[in-house]
C-alpha cells in the first residue's frame, strides 16, 4: 500500500461507522497495511458511498460473518500475522464471540488490542451504544454553545485521534512487556479534550472558557455578503489597531477587561462597521496591521485557498474520485500513496476465502 512511517505494521479492524475508520484510515495513510473484516452485508456506512470513501481509503476489505465458528476461525487465522486489532463493538459482544481482550491477548500475546466504544470498557452505561451528538451532550460540549450542533462530528473524530495514539504507544510498549488491551472511551475523550475548561470548574476559578468574552472574537457580516472571522483575544494592539482601521479609534483604548464587561455593546458597533465594508478589503487592511482575521470558506471553496493548495491536500485517486490526504509531513514531505475504496470482499482471497461466503 504505502511505504511510510508504519511500513510492516499490519492492522486488523472490527471497527464500522466513524471513529474506527477514520483512525484506521490515518495508520493506512501512513503506512500501516489495514484489512477491515466487515459484516457480509457491508459497513452500514456503504449506503453514504461519499462518507464511506473519505473514510477508508487505503485499506483491504473481507467480509466474514463472525457470529460463526468459520468466521471467528478465519479471524483468528488473520490476527496471527497481525499487530494491532482495532474494535467497536458495544463492550461484551467479542466475550459473547469468544474473542475477549483477554483471550486474544493470551493467543496472541503481541497483539495490541484497541476498543473504541461510546462509554469505555467499564462503569454503568459501558453496554450503552450511542452516536457522537449525545456523547457530547453528556461530556458537557454543548454547554454555552451558541449556535447548538456543530458541523462535525467531534465526539467521533477525537476519539478517532486518541485511538492512533493508542495504536502508537501500543506498538511502542510492546517492545518491553508485549501486547496490550487500550480502552477508548468517546465520552473520556471528550471530558479529556475540555481539560482547560475542566480544571476552572474543579478549582473554582474563573477561566477564559471558549468562545472567549472578547467582542472582537467571532463571525461578522460585511457588505458584499462575504463573512469575515475576527479571533482577538486579550491582544490589545490587536484591539487598538482593529477599531484604528474601522474608525472606531477612541474604543482602541479599552483593556481586556473592559471590553469584556461591555461586550455585546462593542460587538453590535463593530458588526455595523464591518457591514459597510468590503470583506477582502477588510482581511487585507486587517493582516497589514498583524490582527487576526480570515475569510469563512464555503466548503466548496476551500481547496482554492492558496494555502491549502500550496500545502497539497487533495488526493486524486484511481477511481476519478478525490479525497483529502492525512495532515502530517515528514522531513517536509506529504505521504500520498492512496490506493482506492475497496469493494465489499475484496480481499477475501488473498487470505484464502471466498467472496462474501468466507464463513461457510
Amino acid at each position: 500500500m504505502s511505504s511510510g512511517p508504519l511500513a510492516g505494521i499490519v492492522v486488523v479492524s472490527l471497527a464500522e461507522q466513524y471513529p474506527g475508520p477514520f483512525a484506521t484510515m490515518v495508520l493506512a495513510d501512513l503506512g500501516a497495511r489495514v484489512t477491515m473484516v466487515e459484516r457480509p452485508t457491508g459497513d452500514p456506512t456503504r449506503r453514504h458511498p461519499a462518507l464511506f470513501r473519505a473514510l477508508n481509503r487505503n485499506k483491504r476489505s473481507v467480509a466474514l460473518d463472525l457470529k460463526t465458528a468459520p468466521g471467528q476461525a478465519a479471524l483468528r487465522s488473520m490476527l496471527a500475522d497481525a499487530d494491532v486489532l482495532i474494535e467497536g463493538f458495544r463492550p461484551g459482544v467479542l466475550e459473547r464471540l469468544g474473542l475477549s481482550p483477554e483471550r486474544l491477548r493470551l493467543d496472541f500475546p503481541d497483539l495490541v488490542v484497541v476498543s473504541v466504544s461510546s462509554y469505555g470498557q467499564s462503569g454503568p452505561d459501558r453496554e450503552l451504544g450511542s452516536h457522537d451528538l449525545t456523547v457530547q451532550g453528556r461530556a458537557g460540549l454543548l454547554d454555552g454553545a451558541r449556535d447548538g450542533v456543530g458541523v462535525v462530528p467531534a465526539a467521533d473524530l477525537v476519539a478517532g485521534a486518541f485511538a492512533v495514539i493508542g495504536v502508537l504507544s501500543g506498538l511502542l510498549a510492546r517492545q518491553a512487556r508485549g501486547g496490550a488491551h487500550v480502552d477508548v472511551s468517546m465520552l473520556d475523550c471528550l471530558v479529556a479534550w475540555q481539560a482547560v475548561r475542566m480544571g476552572g470548574h474543579l478549582a473554582s476559578e474563573e477561566t477564559t472558557g471558549y468562545p472567549p468574552r472578547e467582542p472582537a472574537y467571532g463571525m461578522f457580516r460585511c457588505g458584499d455578503g462575504g463573512a469575515v472571522t475576527l479571533a482577538i483575544a486579550g491582544e490589545d494592539r490587536q484591539w487598538a489597531a482593529l477599531c484604528d482601521e474601522l474608525g472606531l479609534g477612541d474604543l482602541g483604548g479599552l483593556s481586556t477587561g473592559e471590553r469584556e464587561s461591555r461586550a455585546d455593546q462593542l460587538r453590535t458597533l463593530l458588526s455595523r462597521a464591518l457591514a459597510a465594508r468590503r470583506s477582502d478589503d477588510v482581511i487585507g487592511r486587517l493582516e497589514r496591521r498583524g490582527v487576526s482575521c480570515g475569510h469563512v470558506r464555503r466548503v466548496p471553496e476551500v481547496f482554492d485557498d492558496p494555502q491549502v493548495k500550496a500545502r497539497r491536500l487533495l488526493l486524486d485517486l484511481p477511481s476519478g474520485h478525490r479525497s483529502v490526504r492525512q495532515p502530517l509531513l515528514f522531513d517536509g514531505q506529504a505521504i500520498t500513496a492512496c490506493p482506492d475504496v475497496p469493494a465489499l470482499g475484496e480481499h477475501n482471497e488473498l487470505y484464502g476465502l471466498d467472496p462474501l461466503q468466507a464463513d461457510r
